[in-house]
């Protein structure tokens, strides 16, 4: 009997989020899949993508003065399209070859040859070519592959941005936390965006939840606390997990955002989520531009789709509640995620072999640094491309009874043998690999297979590679919020601008603190809670 489907609705909120969101998109290889998805981001962060999306791609009228509902002059001024780069435009080419020709041409019979003279034979399809868009990519429309919806993309109006700023000020880059929920609450905006919420809600049939990429570090946070308020009060039955992103060069807010988030996962690349002199967060065969979004994004993009396969694959799929429910003993519903890419198996080893041999998935963490292996309570762990064929050598002799199926059972028993396993586990996987076709960036550093194994020859055409990622709960999160708390409570907020320019005094900071130490004092350090003392 086949399986009831159970939609997740997803919401993308912010420009980093929403790199975030294309690259995962773009993962998923589907030409004709639909997301049933919203993004919300301001005008300006669209190139030459339609701000209502391209699924329809109506053609757009050619306004001509002879079209004027009066006999006076006429003034026609027009605004340049924006340039696309060579991924794009080989993407309408490869839309144009695939829709065929017009509506009003779809009854006529078209020889195969005409198409072939307009898209010759020997262009390769996008995902078949190299490109190179780490300086060509500005935002993240530049390289979405898939078609939105007319109603998925929401633009925040730029002069309401600027409005909610302070006028006081005249630096626009002033655009926190406070005036993106500002800016959430005006009538205009909420009903726009809870409204499209809602035509998604009502278009799924045993809609389980919500899945949620939302910025932290500037006004976006805001408006994520507006929503998840919305959904807290109008499908307040239904789980969440928010992933939230900050680039590696601005501080995050964790504190409004997870109270309201049935799972909280925040995700950035330095070690540190407030230290900006700390490094930045490396991998053993990836090479990364830290504060080029298109580059940073992927890594998160990757464990996104890595981690998430474990409540969304096509086969057995944890109901979100549950992986809920693990996630979040005893009130914790921070999180923390972690990412092995690539894998790090050799092609010519099978993987018990390679894990006999002392080696395993090396799984950094993507959550500021967090220690995710101090004092663990619970996690889900995430397998993929590792097909039963190359789980164990041929000639290999097991005990009697011992017979591996699957890279998740594998990793499992692996696993059981660790010095402190948590008191809560869950291992699944797929044999389905990364897929990393254009515009995946280019960022593997050591010498692999076109199929992500490693080798002692490089290849330039890295097309997939086996990965796993993780989701953790455990004291190494306290760790990371009290550092949060321990910075917190150092800042003197009257002596940083725009946060005082926001409307943030010290005893609206003190408020902002105190609210942090309670979702801290949820976790306890070496069996010590976390100190709860005052030090304003």
């Amino acid at each position: 009997m086949a399986q009831n489907i159970r939609e997740l609705i997803t919401l993308q909120i912010g420009h980093h989020a929403n790199f975030v969101g294309t690259h995962w998109w773009n993962l998923q290889r589907q030409e004709t899949y639909t997301p049933r998805l919203l993004c919300i981001d301001t005008k300006g962060s669209l190139h030459s993508l339609p701000a209502h999306g391209s699924l329809y791609n109506p053609i757009q009228p050619d306004h001509s003065t002879s079209e004027a509902s009066w006999d006076g002059p006429v003034e026609l001024i027009q605004q340049l399209p924006e340039e696309k780069n060579e991924y794009l435009m080989d993407l309408e080419q490869e839309d144009a070859r695939f829709l065929g020709p017009a509506d009003e041409d779809k009854d006529i019979c078209i020889d195969d040859s005409s198409i072939s003279n307009k898209v010759p034979d020997f262009h390769l399809a996008p995902s078949q070519k190299i490109y190179d868009l780490t300086k060509s990519v500005k935002v993240w429309s530049d390289f979405l592959r898939p078609h939105f919806h007319p109603t998925s993309i929401y633009l925040l109006d730029d002069t309401l941005v600027k409005s909610a700023r302070t006028s006081g000020n005249t630096d626009e880059t002033i655009w926190g936390f406070p005036l993106g929920s500002a800016l959430f609450q005006r009538e205009e905006v909420e009903d726009e965006i809870t409204d499209r919420i809602r035509r998604l809600a009502e278009s799924c049939n045993s809609l389980q939840g919500f899945q949620i990429l939302s910025d932290i570090h500037d006004g976006m946070g805001g408006v994520c606390y507006g929503v998840l308020q919305h959904l807290a009060d109008e499908y307040g039955s239904k789980d969440s997990i928010t992933f939230a992103t900050t680039p590696s060069q601005l501080s995050p807010s964790y504190t409004e955002l997870s109270k309201l988030s049935s799972v909280f996962v925040p995700l950035s690349l330095r070690k540190s989520c407030w230290d900006f002199q700390a490094p930045s967060t490396t991998f053993s065969n990836l090479t990364l531009e830290e504060n080029n979004p298109y580059i940073t994004s992927s890594v998160m993009a990757a464990f996104v789709d890595t981690a998430s396969l474990v409540y969304r694959s096509r086969t057995s799929p944890l109901p979100l509640s549950y992986v809920v429910d693990m996630l979040s003993p005893g009130g914790r519903n921070v999180a923390a995620g972690s990412v092995a890419l690539p894998l790090g198996l050799r092609f010519d080893q099978a993987m018990l072999e390679w894990l006999q041999q002392g080696h395993k998935p090396n799984l950094v963490s993507l959550s500021a640094g967090c220690d995710y292996t101090v004092a663990p309570i619970s996690e889900i762990r995430v397998i993929r491309g590792v097909p039963s064929s190359r789980l164990v050598r041929p000639d290999t002799k097991l005990p009697p009874g011992v017979h591996y199926t699957t890279a998740s059972q594998l990793y499992n028993e692996f696993l059981q043998e660790s010095h402190t396993p948590p008191s809560m586990r869950m291992v699944t996987g797929v044999q389905d690999p990364l897929k990393l076709n254009p515009p995946f960036p280019s960022i593997f550093s050591g010498t692999f297979t076109e199929d992500g194994y490693a080798n002692n020859v490089a290849t330039t055409n890295i097309k997939s590679a086996p990965c796993a990622a993780g989701l953790h709960q455990g004291a190494g999160i306290g760790h990371l919020l009290q550092h949060l708390v321990t910075a917190a409570e150092k800042l003197d907020v009257t002596k940083v601008p725009s946060l005082v320019e926001e409307g943030l005094d010290k005893d609206g900071w003190s408020g902002v603190v105190e609210d942090l130490r309670n979702i801290t004092r949820n976790y306890c350090i070496n069996n010590i809670e976390i100190d709860s003392s005052d030090n304003d």
